[in-house]
């Protein structure tokens, strides 16, 4: 059962208030609606009325402690990148926006830990890095728009997740603004602490219900010294596995990525984006594989003998290694827009899920043959047009996309929570990397036990007794 939500509406009141504060303040009707009151797929609409614009962490708090005397609720907003609706204002809450919280605070050299504001965005920061011989651990097709904050918020996995792992390993230390205002400052940037509950773990991931992220301690990556890209192309799914198992016995300590699309993703891309494919002959499914090393001849040496594996196994039908720079930017760029390029084919329905990958291929093929039985897929004229799958190999993640004439309706109705159950008996999370948002909490218990989910509900009543954070979402769903 949902905890109970008192929304108390902004007044003109309130909004002298927060002028008084010298925070700047939007309640133009058309600026919300365009920016800040729908989502980067244009599935989650929200009705906000009016959205903060803090450029201090003593601003947050002097906002969050008003707003939790007062009851008004508060959806913290960076980028509005998100695809699950978490940063979304469903029920005409206060907007809190950090994209003016985006200075670089502190950057070590010598350890690589960088210490920034929630509102950074990831590229710029990655810039920022960069020039400092490091990068940072985290990339995403949508670095250019999000920002650290919910990057931490949602848990943010992406592309190099293979290599550098989760948020959960390379955050130092946080900077949070309570509910009720306090500052909770673990900011710290030893990469060893073992003095009492490590308390910023809560929060990543969290999707602000639990507090405003305003300041991140990252241990950076450092540059790598050579970077090649290959590209495979396949003719089933069970030779995409075979050839993770051989790319990390081959590849071991360089490999950083390894991605997979099928065949109408590459159409798709190719349809809508206008790029070009990465190889010139089309297969069934496509991988993506990336090393960053320091030696540029030894991993061209390592290359070389795993694709001559591949070869001898008969696993590829055709490949392709890319060492210019301005090349491999391209094809990770056809990469990172494979879900811009489905959303512009239909009313895009994503799912992110964490699935053994003995299933993934499973779950597509369980996917089309219920919407078939259903009536909805398999011939032109249907509400379903495609159902497609890519995701990372490496990290069990998959991407999921069912493309139709309309969000919800017959679609929606058919896919959940069918989809939710058959991921959860599969051993699968139904969330992986975009997070929960405003809809997914109520299929939590498909993958989460009961005895799980109450304890996780009495973190969020301990911090927000109030529940004026981010209310209704994530956890509060389930």
């Amino acid at each position: 059962m949902e905890d109970p939500v008192q929304n108390t509406p902004v007044s003109k009141a309130d909004i002298e208030y927060f002028v008084g504060l010298e925070v700047s303040v939007e309640h133009s009707e058309e600026q919300l609606e365009a920016r800040y009151n729908i989502d980067a797929l244009g599935k989650y609409q929200g009705n906000a009325q009016v959205a903060l614009f803090p450029t201090s962490t003593r601003q947050v708090s002097d906002i969050l402690a008003y707003c939790n005397q007062r009851r008004i609720s508060v959806v913290t907003q960076g980028g509005n990148s998100g695809v699950a609706g978490g940063a979304i204002a469903h029920r005409g809450e206060l907007i809190l926006c950090l994209r003016d919280m985006n200075k670089v605070r502190d950057m070590d050299a010598i350890t690589g830990v960088l210490v920034a504001e929630g509102g950074c965005v990831l590229e710029d920061l990655d810039n920022y890095a960069q020039e400092q011989g490091y990068t940072v651990p985290v990339d995403l097709g949508a670095r250019k728009r999000c920002m650290i904050g919910g990057n931490v918020s949602t848990n943010a996995g992406g592309l190099r997740y293979l290599r550098y792992g989760s948020m959960h390993g390379s955050v130092l230390g946080l900077e949070v603004v309570l509910p009720d205002g306090q500052i909770l400052d673990s900011l710290f940037t030893l990469k060893k602490d073992a003095s009492g509950y490590d308390i910023k773990q809560l929060f990543i991931g969290a999707e602000g219900t639990l507090g405003v992220v305003t300041a991140v301690a990252i241990s950076l990556a450092p540059m790598p010294g050579a970077s090649q890209l290959a590209v495979l192309g396949l003719q089933d799914f069970s030779k995409i596995q075979r050839a993770y198992v051989l790319a990390r016995q081959s590849l071991g300590e360089i490999i950083s990525a390894f991605e997979f699309w099928e065949k109408r993703c590459n159409e798709l891309v190719v349809l809508y984006e206008g790029y070009s494919s990465p190889l010139s002959t089309s297969h069934e499914f496509y991988v993506l594989i990336e090393t960053r090393g320091a030696c540029l001849q030894h991993d061209i040496e390592k290359m070389d003998r795993f694709l001559e594996r591949l070869q001898k196994e008969g696993l590829i039908e055709n490949s392709g290694v890319i060492r210019d720079k301005d090349d491999m930017d391209r094809t990770w760029l056809f990469r990172s827009q494979m879900a811009r390029a489905h959303s512009k084919s239909g009313h895009m329905h994503v799912y992110d899920f964490s699935l053994p990958s003995k299933h993934q291929y499973e779950l597509l093929l369980a996917v089309k043959s219920h919407l078939g039985a259903a009536g909805l897929y398999g011939k032109p004229g249907l509400p379903v047009s495609d159902v497609t799958i890519f995701g990372h190999i490496g990290d069990d993640n998959i991407h999921l996309q069912v493309i139709a004439n309309e969000f919800g309706g017959v679609v929606e109705e058919a896919m959940e929570p069918w989809v939710y159950e058959w991921v959860g008996s599969h051993g699968g999370s139904v969330a992986a990397e975009h997070g929960l948002g405003s809809h997914k909490g109520q299929f939590l218990k498909y993958s989460k036990s009961p005895v799980l989910i109450e304890a996780m509900k009495s973190i969020k009543r301990l911090f927000d007794p109030n529940n004026i954070m981010n209310p209704g979402k994530h956890v509060s769903h389930a």
